[in-house]
């Protein structure tokens, strides 16, 4: 399996140093490189890679505001983030960074990341083909859950927990937003960074403050929309929406 890459740093040595190291792994395909933030968006778009390495503090675009844009674009891509300190460390796993190493960078430690990213893609791949076209299964503390897709109203996300919201029943997992939604078919769509809907299943879509929320049948909690989203549901649902 060849893991097709790109590398962003402002440091063109850096870029060097890390393109060296991956010189010995096999696997690693470098197909680009970037020098700043907005480059490596219109980059991964272009590509759509399986792996990025790329510094924290980018110009004009930093690393964790990539990776936001990704969500958006549900590009549901491995981020290896190098940084000079941990100062965003928790951040970056917050959004669901694989790895985050602080420079100078050994390559033992560089290693180990793509190993993550590696075991990551490979558990992508082969959920993709051996899923139900009609179940989700949804890791929890005890074993499996096989959630029919059609019964999934919205998907939220707190803190480092995904929730998975049914008429009769909300299911708890570890599991992150991005992998959930690799796993669904084009009835959800991530409306938010928090949150991912089936179109389907909304009754109302209302205006709030800064967003918009879609509301459910059978339960009080909602999801929201963010406004970079909101015409793509209204095209995608196929109607006008009164809010």
């Amino acid at each position: 399996m060849s893991i097709r890459t790109i590398i962003a740093d402002e440091d063109n040595r850096m870029k060097a140093c890390i393109r060296y190291y991956l010189k010995a792994y096999k696997q690693i395909e470098v197909i680009d490189e970037c020098n700043n933030g907005m480059e490596l968006v219109d980059k991964l778009l272009q590509w759509q890679p399986d792996l990025v390495i790329t510094e924290i503090d980018l110009p004009l675009l930093n690393g964790l505001e990539v990776m936001k844009r990704c969500s958006v674009q549900n590009l549901d891509i491995p981020f290896i983030f190098l940084a000079d300190s941990e100062e965003f460390a928790f951040s970056a796993f917050e959004l669901g960074a694989t790895d985050y190493l602080v420079k100078p960078i050994k390559k033992s430690r560089l290693y180990k990341a793509t190993e993550k990213a590696k075991r990551k893609i490979a558990w992508k791949n082969k959920n993709k083909e051996l899923v139900s076209f009609n179940n989700l299964p949804v890791k929890f503390s005890k074993g499996m859950h096989y959630i029919k897709k059609e019964d999934i109203l919205f998907i939220e996300k707190i803190e480092r927990k995904s929730y998975i919201y049914t008429t009769d029943k909300v299911f708890e997992t570890q599991e992150n937003i991005g992998d959930l939604l690799y796993q669904l078919n084009d009835t959800f769509l991530l409306s938010h960074r928090s949150y991912i809907i089936n179109l389907e299943k909304v009754a109302e879509v209302r205006s709030s403050k800064e967003s918009f929320i879609a509301s459910f049948n059978g339960v009080e909690r909602g999801a929201k929309i963010s406004k970079l989203k909101i015409n793509e549901v209204k095209r995608r649902m196929g109607i006008q929406l009164k809010m």
